[in-house]
């Protein structure tokens, strides 16, 4: 059963969009409206080449996952992996075998789990030529078969290509500015990569006219910052959408992270990370000015929560006999 918060933020316009996360990943400059679910495939942004400005994202998740399946069996019994591939197993072979086992778990952590493609693309290449190269020290030193080690040395040149074409891809889609359409109060806005891990560049689109979404930003209770201090600081911004569609909302705010890079993963890995309240707390904002109330589940009383997503279980039946 659902419970409704009573918040009138003006007139109780009917919600148009999605409130899912992928409504609020969007860099400094990029039109929310443009990017509408509704959107077909045809009309996404690209390069100036044609080909998808968000890069080989695909291709880089399904190389994340293989790290996986290479480095289980180098952790569950680094010996059957070398004899399989025709190296002496024992020793400081075994050894190495796990640090590359580790290292292939590590892979999957930085694209599939932090996201971090580009990143994680970029160690896999290093890895893979540390890779080539202790395959080519076995091969004077401990090989047992020549045919086996010869499969896993082009094996292993394979996936460095496969990873080097995603890595320079992500890299080039990176750093192209996307043009969201003259009409968008952001287009040819070319918006900076630095800040914190935790720096927060995001746009919503909420369909209600400018001065209401003001009014009602300014009288929203944010935990994670001061809006008058984001505005006059020029990190808030609002405009109209395109296609009188609304008002877009663009926040290009870095609230810092104790600890450095090592206490923002350990803040994002426990959903506690100030980037993460902020694109909660900007969801409850879009529901609350389009349809004046805030749903919250049973499961989530306190509203969209990154912290919960990190824990939820299944849903389970209430009630009933059985």
């Amino acid at each position: 059963m659902a419970h409704e918060q009573d918040l009138t933020a003006g007139d109780g316009a009917a919600a148009v969009g999605s409130g899912s996360p992928g409504d609020f990943d969007l860099p400094s400059g990029t039109s929310a409206a443009a990017a509408a679910p509704e959107a077909s495939p045809e009309a996404r942004p690209t390069t100036e080449s044609g080909s998808p400005a968000v890069g080989p994202i695909r291709l880089a998740d399904g190389l994340g996952l293989a790290s996986v399946g290479l480095g289980a069996p180098m952790l569950i019994s680094p010996q059957r992996f070398l004899d399989a591939i025709g190296i002496e197993p024992g020793g400081q072979a075994n050894a190495i075998t796990i640090g590359v086992g580790v290292r292939e778990l590590a892979a999957t952590g930085t694209i599939n789990v932090m996201r971090h493609r580009r990143i994680g693309a970029w160690s896999r290449v290093g890895g893979d030529l540390m890779d080539l190269t202790l395959l080519g020290r076995a091969y004077q030193t401990r090989r047992t078969d020549v045919t086996r080690l010869a499969t896993a040395a082009g094996f292993v040149a394979a996936i460095l290509a496969a990873d080097l074409y995603a890595a320079i891809a992500l890299s080039r889609a990176e750093g192209t500015h996307i043009d969201d359409g003259s009409s968008s109060s952001g287009a040819g806005v070319q918006h900076d990569t630095g800040g914190s891990s935790a720096r927060v560049r995001t746009a919503i689109t909420v369909l209600a006219p400018e001065d209401e979404v003001r009014r009602a930003f300014q009288g929203f209770a944010w935990s994670a910052f001061d809006p008058a201090t984001v505005e006059a600081a020029g990190e808030l911004r609002f405009g109209p959408a395109p296609g009188d569609r609304g008002t877009e909302v663009h926040l290009d705010h870095d609230p810092g992270v104790r600890g450095g890079p090592a206490g923002a993963l350990v803040a994002k890995l426990s959903g506690r990370s100030p980037d993460q309240a902020i694109n909660d707390e900007l969801r409850r904002f879009k529901s609350l000015v389009e349809t004046g109330v805030e749903v919250r589940s049973d499961k989530t009383p306190e509203g969209p929560s990154a912290l919960r997503q990190m824990v939820q279980q299944p849903a389970q039946p209430v009630g009933g006999d059985g």
